[in-house]
């Protein structure tokens, strides 16, 4: 039987949050469909307010962009915020590109104080470029004592290094809200 929300403040996600989130990481309709694995028919009704899914169906969602780092939280005077929690570091080299969606990974120190990315996932340790200088991603670049589950891979081959990989995380020591 479809169980629905009996009221919308019971949603745990909204029309427009999953809208913003699905912006904020640059995501298609059909690429949050995969990584919620649902059909993408349910995402466009949910979006344009056409159709409430399931309570089950919103859940796979939000874990959905949960897992690529994004916070749903709501404030005391009931205003929604989405907050981007999400961490990256480029890879280079050797193993540089057998890091996948999904791998739990974490940042330390290397022998030579450089930093390191340990894939624990397929147990290999990969060099990572150096935290860049300035921009506004600078921030979220990782750092010494990271740990995380990766959501999404930028792989290219370049004449210096080989192969780099960008690598987006979702950190594994942050806490999450859940609003539900």
């Amino acid at each position: 039987m479809r169980k629905s929300p009996q009221s919308f403040s019971d949603l745990p996600l909204f029309s427009r949050d999953c809208r913003a989130a699905r912006s904020l990481r640059g995501w298609s309709q059909d690429d949050l469909a995969q990584r919620a694995q649902i059909g993408r028919a349910t995402i466009m009704r949910f979006e344009s307010e056409s159709g409430v899914p399931t309570e089950r169906v919103l859940r796979k969602l939000r874990k959905a962009f949960e897992e690529a780092g994004i916070i749903f939280e709501t404030t005391k005077n009931g205003r929604r915020s989405l907050i981007d929690n999400a961490s990256w570091l480029v890879l280079l080299g050797k193993n540089a590109d057998q890091t996948v969606a999904g791998d739990e990974i974490s940042v330390m120190e290397g022998a030579d104080s450089a930093l390191v990315c340990v894939n624990q996932t397929r147990s290999v340790i990969i060099a990572m470029a150096a935290k860049p200088g300035h921009g506004q991603h600078v921030p979220s670049y990782a750092k010494n004592g990271d740990k995380g589950v990766v959501f999404d891979v930028q792989s290219r081959a370049d004449p210096d290094y080989g192969v780099i990989a960008e690598i987006s995380y979702s950190p594994t020591t942050q806490k999450k809200g859940d609003i539900s």
